[in-house]
């Protein structure tokens, strides 16, 4: 008689949408694949949303295998879900894998009721496991492990690279069958077409970093895209570390475009692109974005401080290279989006906010996202050394997830965020993350960009000064716009006293969760006329026409997109929409006094604030959906 075995990878619900569960799904196509394990176990059923726990486990069948995938998300649901389990079923063996699993044997020794851990990779393992558990039971041989003694003392194996360079899919072998007879949620799905990276940056544990990239066969990946395409997959999230590092990467976007134009799926693609191949990468995100499938190119650069990108083993493109790239994307009619992370070691305040800076000074006008940095603990940045060397000190809190509705502290995740660092205090911390959201809020999504560009061409004030100005303009002069700051300042210092995450809900704006630059910005843009208001008294410190003042706002404000007003025609006494598109190329030209009419046009028009906050900032941030000075939104003169 076969063993009932379920698997656990519970994720978070996004709007309407799941995630199909990848990781779990892999590990069954593996493991099925062995007839050892097909004539032994019975795959019964994947928990794939974060299920009331009680009502999951009294559905399960007399399990003998439970198996969880743990990642940031879900891993505290499943220390509950296990915890409840091995209450009712002494008898079951559970296991423990993914990212979130430590690379010791801590969990072993702080939870009694797991049983083994998978480290690394967990296809080999998993079923060595199931086939030793159906046999002689003896674990010691199978390497990436660890499990208890008969006297219960943990135990861990010796580590091995995993070298095998292609596994079954769990798309084209049925694994989610089951799961998409569910009519009553959309699903999204993961698409990996290799395996590994060839970098060491010390904050992330993508797979076996440092490592040899194992690439997958074109052909399997091709079925996989023609079953995603069958089967609608609004949205693939390619999980490879470096896409654009092959020229196979360009077949790939080949196809994609290929569906998306025969059979009208995937609609769109997130990939993390290759930072070292700039003519490959440009000419994918072309072909994407000229059929609507992209969600922008990555140009990231995480810190523009040499000694903080040293201790972390990173080295980004060149400054120069960066600009030219900025404008080589805006040319061709192509978003770029910029990462950065606070809290790196080495960093600090001054370094951080003139980094912030720097970018816009490069020329990223269009999106920046500051990222919090978290203690990943399969990261080198997690290691003891590198926590007493740099100081690192963290809080830990409920997971900080965007775009989901609020849940239970024991029903989510838990984030391990950096807050301070020998180079940067947790006060400082939280002034990088103030003057961050001013930045990010006011200028990337759009609401005082131009009024910032003006003065910064025109008058030769530094981005920094401009907006360092502007920030103390609000804590020490504003009446609307201090309270809504005093909400981030009091959000960020609540957290770092263990008493709140680093969200912001509101359901004028619907009821999932939002990061604090984008609730800043919907925030002020829901009041926007008391808002340019306070921002002209502003300006005024370095605009001193009133007339020109009155032009440039008028300007400012019909730039940014607005529920409910899709299309327009505005009157200007200036050259506005060339003078600004030109600073934007990363270029310049004079401003002219001459009467311009423009008429402004968006294809995503909204109806009311809700739609707006999940279709212009959500789906579209990276993408500066919000200003009409972004294709595929125009500003066209009459």
């Amino acid at each position: 008689m076969k063993k009932n075995a379920y698997l656990v990878q519970a994720g978070c619900l996004y709007g309407n949408t799941y995630y199909l569960p990848y990781a779990v799904g892999m590990l069954i196509a593996f493991a099925s694949d062995d007839e050892r394990v097909k004539n032994s176990y019975d795959f019964r059923r994947i928990i794939y949303s974060l299920e009331d726990i009680d009502e999951s486990i009294r559905s399960l069948e007399n399990p003998a295998f439970v198996g969880f995938s743990n990642s940031i998300w879900n891993y505290s649901y499943n220390l509950e879900y296990a915890k409840k389990l091995k209450q009712v079923y002494p008898d079951c063996v559970i296991e423990f894998g993914g990212h979130h699993v430590p690379p010791t044997t801590e969990f072993l020794e702080k939870y009694s009721f797991i049983d083994i851990l998978i480290h690394r990779k967990g296809e080999e393992a998993f079923r060595d496991v199931l086939v030793a558990l159906d046999t002689d039971g003896d674990l010691s041989r199978i390497p990436n492990i660890s499990y208890r003694l008969p006297d219960g003392k943990p135990v861990q194996t010796p580590e091995t690279k995993i070298t095998i360079s292609d596994y079954p899919s769990p798309y084209l072998t049925g694994v989610f069958d089951d799961i998409l007879k569910n009519s009553e949620y959309r699903f999204s799905c993961v698409l990996e077409t290799n395996r590994g990276c060839p970098y060491n940056c010390c904050y992330c544990d993508w797979g076996e970093l440092g490592s040899k990239v194992r690439l997958f066969p074109i052909e399997k990946v091709f079925a996989e895209l023609d079953w995603m395409a069958e089967n609608k997959m609004e949205f693939v999230y390619c999980v490879d570390a470096n896409f654009g590092m092959f020229e196979r990467d360009e077949l790939i976007a080949e196809k994609l475009v290929d569906l998306k134009e025969t059979k009208g799926y995937p609609n769109r693609l997130q990939v993390s692109y290759a930072k070292n191949e700039s003519d490959r990468v440009f000419r994918i995100n072309k072909l994407l974005a000229d059929h609507g499938i992209g969600k922008g190119a990555t140009l990231a650069m995480q810190s523009l401080e040499p000694d903080v990108l040293k201790n972390v083993g990173r080295v980004n493109i060149s400054k120069e290279e960066y600009s030219q790239q900025i404008a080589r994307y805006r040319s061709a009619g192509i978003s770029t989006y910029t990462e950065l992370i606070l809290g790196l070691p080495g960093e600090t305040l001054d370094s951080f906010s003139h980094g912030l800076c720097e970018v816009l000074e490069l020329g990223q006008h269009s999106s920046v996202s500051a990222y919090y940095c978290e203690l990943l603990p399969n990261s080198t940045l997690a290691g003891k050394e590198y926590i007493e060397k740099y100081q690192i000190k963290t809080v830990s809190t409920s997971l900080n997830q965007y775009h989901c509705e609020s849940m239970d502290d024991v029903l989510s995740g838990h984030s391990s965020i950096i807050v301070g660092t020998n180079t940067m205090s947790v006060d400082e911390w939280i002034k990088a993350n103030e003057f961050s959201t001013c930045v990010q809020s006011f200028h990337h999504f759009g609401i005082m960009q131009c009024v910032a560009m003006y003065v910064r061409k025109e008058l030769g004030v530094s981005y920094y000064d401009f907006y360092n100005s502007l920030y103390k303009f609000i804590m020490e002069k504003s009446s609307f716009c201090k309270p809504i700051f005093e909400m981030v300042s009091g959000v960020l210092r609540s957290f770092v006293d263990g008493k709140g995450g680093l969200t912001y809900q509101n359901d004028i704006f619907g009821k999932i969760t939002y990061p604090l630059e984008e609730a800043v910005f919907l925030l002020c843009l829901y009041d926007s006329d008391r808002f340019y208001e306070e921002m002209k008294v502003f300006a005024a410190e370095y605009i001193s026409d009133a007339q020109f003042l009155d032009e440039i706002f008028s300007y400012q404000k019909a730039v940014v997109l607005r529920p409910e007003k899709d299309s327009f025609t505005m009157s200007f006494n200036y050259n506005f929409r060339d003078y600004f598109d030109a600073i934007l190329g990363n270029s310049g030209i004079e401003l002219k006094k001459e009467t311009t009419q423009y008429n402004f046009s968006t294809p995503f028009g909204t109806s009311d604030w809700v739609e707006y906050a999940k279709e212009i900032i959500w789906f579209g941030r990276r993408n500066s959906r919000m200003m009409f000075s972004s294709m595929p939104n125009r500003i066209e003169k009459i």
